[in-house]
C-alpha cells in the first residue's frame, strides 16, 4: 500500500442522518429504513444488484441482549443516533452514543456496498460495540434478515451451514448471507425467527440449519462475548448477490482504549480492484483539536496489548510495525491517514493492523489517549 496524506476535511459525511440510508455503487443498491425510537421490529430493507433494479430485500436488523436482560432488544434511536453517507455514496454510518440510554454500550453501524459485475454485488453490514461503563459487560448479538428474492415470497431454496446461507430463487438468482465468527444460526418460516427476537422473552436461536424451502427468514447469533471497559468488538454479515465473494474486504475493531470517545474507524472498504487503484482511509475522531497524533501500521496484532510505557498500550506487534505516521488533528478533533491499494492481485488477503495515539493531558495516563486496534483485510473485487 502507498501512503498519502489528505486534509481532515475529507472525513465529513455527505449529509446529516436522513430518514433512511441509501447506498449505491454501479448497479448495487441498498436502502435501510430509519431506526425507530420505540419499536422492536426490524427495519425495512431493499437490496438490488442488477440494471433492472429488482428488489431482493424485505427486512434487516441487529439485536442485542446483555447478561441478565429479560429479552432481546432491537438497536433503536433511543439515546440518539447520528451518521450519514459518504460523498462516494457507497458507505453509510449510524452511530449510537448510548444504546437505549443505559450508560453501558455505544454502537457504530457501518454499511458498505460494491458492484462486482452487471448483475452482482456485495453488501457488508457490520456493527462495532463498545463498553462505555466502568465494569465488564457480557452480551449476545443477533443479526436478522428477511429476503424476498426477485420480489417474490415463499419460493426460496436455502442450502448452507451454520455461517453461510445460500438463498436461491426459481429464476436462478442466488444471494449468500454469510456471518463471520458466529456461534448459532437459524432458518425458519416467517415469522418464527422474527418472533424469537421481538417477543418479550429471552430466546437463543435454535440452531435449525438449511436445507429449507419457503420464505427465507434467518438470523445469526454471537454468544457470550464479554467486553472490558472501553473494549470494542465487531460483528458482521455479508450479502453476496450472484457472486462467490470468495475473499471479502474486512474491517474489524478489537481491544480497548483508555477512554470511550477517542476512536479509530474507516469509511472505506479495503478493496483490491484490478481495474483501478482504491484508497483506504484510516480515520480517528473524538480527539482534542489541533493536537499531535500518531498512527501506527503493523502486519500482526498484539494480544493482549503490550504495555509500552505506563498507561500506554500497543495493539500492534512491535517487531512487525511497518510505519508510524505523524500529524495533527483538525479543528474538530479528527484526522486521517490514506493509503492507496494499487491495481493488481498481489495484496489480496493481506491483513494490516492500525492504532492511533493523540496528545491530551486529560487522558487517564496524563499525556495521551490511545484507541483500540483495527484490523483490515484487503479483499478482492
Amino acid at each position: 500500500m502507498i501512503h498519502l496524506r489528505f486534509t481532515a476535511g475529507a472525513l465529513a459525511l455527505a449529509t446529516v442522518l436522513p430518514a433512511q440510508t441509501t447506498l449505491t455503487d454501479g448497479n448495487t443498491t441498498m436502502t435501510l429504513a430509519a431506526l425507530s425510537a420505540t419499536s422492536q421490529s426490524p427495519t425495512t430493507f431493499d437490496l438490488r444488484g442488477d440494471a433492472l433494479a429488482v428488489d431482493h430485500g424485505f427486512e434487516h436488523h441487529w439485536y442485542y441482549r446483555l447478561a441478565g436482560d429479560p429479552r432481546e432488544f432491537a438497536f433503536r434511536s433511543l439515546g440518539g443516533v447520528t451518521g450519514g453517507v459518504t460523498p462516494s455514496n457507497d458507505h453509510g454510518d449510524r452511530d449510537l452514543a448510548d444504546v437505549d440510554s443505559r450508560g453501558l454500550l455505544k454502537a457504530s453501524f457501518d454499511y458498505d456496498v460494491y458492484d462486482s459485475g452487471p448483475a452482482s454485488g456485495v453488501l457488508i453490514s457490520r456493527v462495532t460495540v463498545m463498553n462505555i461503563s466502568a465494569a465488564p459487560v457480557t452480551l449476545d448479538m443477533f443479526c436478522y434478515t428477511d429476503l424476498d428474492l426477485t420480489g417474490s415470497a415463499g419460493d426460496d431454496i436455502v442450502t448452507g451451514d451454520n455461517s453461510r446461507h445460500f438463498v436461491t430463487d426459481p429464476t436462478g438468482v442466488q444471494i449468500e448471507v454469510r456471518a463471520l465468527g458466529n456461534d448459532l444460526s437459524q432458518v425458519a418460516p416467517y415469522p418464527q425467527v422474527r418472533t424469537l427476537l421481538t417477543n418479550a422473552a429471552v430466546n437463543n436461536l435454535a440452531g435449525v440449519l438449511p436445507p429449507f424451502t419457503g420464505d427465507y427468514t434467518g438470523a445469526f447469533q454471537w454468544q457470550g462475548r464479554t467486553l472490558l471497559p472501553f473494549e470494542q468488538k465487531t460483528f458482521q454479515v455479508v450479502f453476496a448477490i450472484d457472486t462467490a465473494a470468495t475473499l471479502v474486504p474486512i474491517v474489524e475493531n478489537y481491544g480497548y482504549g483508555n477512554g470511550s470517545t477517542f476512536e479509530i474507524h474507516t469509511q472505506t472498504a479495503p478493496l483490491q480492484d484490478n481495474t483501478q487503484p482504491r484508497v483506504l482511509n484510516v480515520q480517528m475522531k473524538g480527539a482534542l483539536p489541533n493536537v499531535e497524533q500518531r498512527t501506527i501500521v503493523g502486519l500482526a496484532p498484539w494480544l493482549p496489548p503490550l504495555p509500552f510505557i505506563p498507561g500506554l498500550e500497543i495493539w500492534c506487534e512491535p517487531i512487525q510495525i511497518i510505519g508510524v505516521f505523524a500529524g495533527y488533528t483538525s479543528a474538530t478533533g479528527e484526522a486521517q491517514e490514506s493509503f492507496v491499494i494499487p491495481a493488481g492481485p498481489y495484496l489480496t488477503g493481506l491483513n494490516a493492523f492500525f492504532q492511533v495515539f493523540t496528545v491530551d493531558a486529560a487522558a487517564p495516563n496524563g499525556y495521551a489517549y490511545f484507541t483500540p486496534g483495527m484490523r483490515v483485510r484487503i479483499g478482492k473485487l
